[in-house]
């Protein structure tokens, strides 16, 4: 593996820098900022981006005592307002942090030394519980991403029991921007001509484009046990609506678009692909009609798509097989009977 010398302007040093997109998020504002400003790393800085909400959220950010807050007129999505919140930081590392996730005190502290102490990890995932009644078992969010041979990303552990299985430090694919912190070393290395998120992403998936990119570059990325946070999902104002779901099914052929080649996915492996994502995309349309639009949002973006594959692969400083040793086989069974029985 060849790595190339990190950008220049790597940051004001220890500073870490919590980069929040809002769109509507007033029912976990509170909960997140208490989260944040209880944590033990010093310094950092807070930055939040507000997509035109219409809660009041905007405002109420915008009021808080040590918060910078950029405000947009309309919803550009999350992969834009990061971008903007991003270029707006100063700090050596970059947190990027949802408003429903609220972090444990010592998030930012653990995910920091892990960084230290792995020069070419370029983020760090945290151990994401879902929320739970007092008493009950805790079970698991996100640790970390997955990638399965089809090129289809997924959160490690996601619904599983919080138990002993999670608790070792471990390098994963990638990290789930939900709450992870990465160092700016590697988001200047990294980023394109529109920011470090590929906005064209709109919402979602974007964090696994930025994965996929990174490795390709040749950065590490780990799972950190101890640093623990709570996820609530849907803290922004339209979690399962038909627009967001056309956005995750196109997002998902765009990103094998920018990032695959033969050795990720295999060309024996696309009419499986191929059948798995018209299945989605009818049962979806069946739901809701109007997701329809996904095809035309993979054609209005598939052209940008294919210069960014160009360019990312312009850039690659690791073989294939680097990346291939993190390919998992793919549950065909497993993901087509949970579908199966969701209808």
């Amino acid at each position: 593996m060849r790595r190339v010398a990190p950008p220049a302007g790597a940051g004001v040093p220890g500073l870490v820098s919590v980069v929040l997109a809002n769109w509507n998020g007033a029912a976990h504002a509170g909960a997140c900022l208490a989260a944040l400003t209880a944590q033990t790393h010093r310094p950092i800085e807070l930055l939040v981006v507000d997509n035109g909400s219409e809660d009041g959220s905007g405002a109420w950010w915008a009021a808080q005592p040590g918060v910078r807050c950029l405000r947009a007129r309309v919803n550009r999505g999350f992969a834009w307002a990061t971008n903007q919140g991003i270029a707006a930081s100063r700090g050596e590392f970059v947190c990027l942090c949802n408003v429903d996730a609220e972090l444990d005190p010592d998030f930012l502290t653990r995910a920091v030394a892990r960084l230290r102490a792995r020069p070419l990890a370029g983020s760090v995932a945290g151990r994401l519980r879902r929320p739970s009644a007092p008493g009950s078992p805790a079970v698991l969010d996100a640790a970390g991403h997955g990638l399965t041979r089809c090129g289809w990303a997924y959160n490690r552990g996601s619904g599983e029991p919080d138990d002993a299985r999670w608790d070792a430090a471990v390098e994963v694919f990638g990290v789930s921007a939900a709450a992870a912190v990465y160092r700016r070393s590697m988001l200047q290395d990294v980023a394109e001509d529109d920011g470090v998120l590929a906005s064209s992403f709109f919402a979602y998936q974007e964090d696994v484009d930025l994965d996929w990119r990174a490795r390709w570059r040749g950065w590490e990325a780990w799972y950190e046990p101890l640093a623990t946070a709570v996820h609530h999902r849907g803290g922004s104002e339209g979690w399962r609506s038909a627009a967001i779901e056309r956005h995750v099914l196109a997002n998902r052929i765009l990103l094998v678009v920018r990032n695959a080649d033969g050795a990720t996915v295999r060309r024996r492996d696309w009419p499986a692909i191929a059948a798995f994502t018209w299945m989605r995309w009818g049962r979806a349309v069946g739901r809701r009609p109007a997701q329809l639009g996904a095809v035309g949002l993979v054609l209005r973006h598939l052209p940008a798509a294919l210069r960014a594959r160009r360019a990312i692969r312009d850039r690659r400083v690791v073989a294939a097989a680097e990346l291939d040793r993190w390919l998992e086989p793919t549950p065909w069974r497993r993901w087509v009977g949970r579908r199966s029985a969701r209808r």
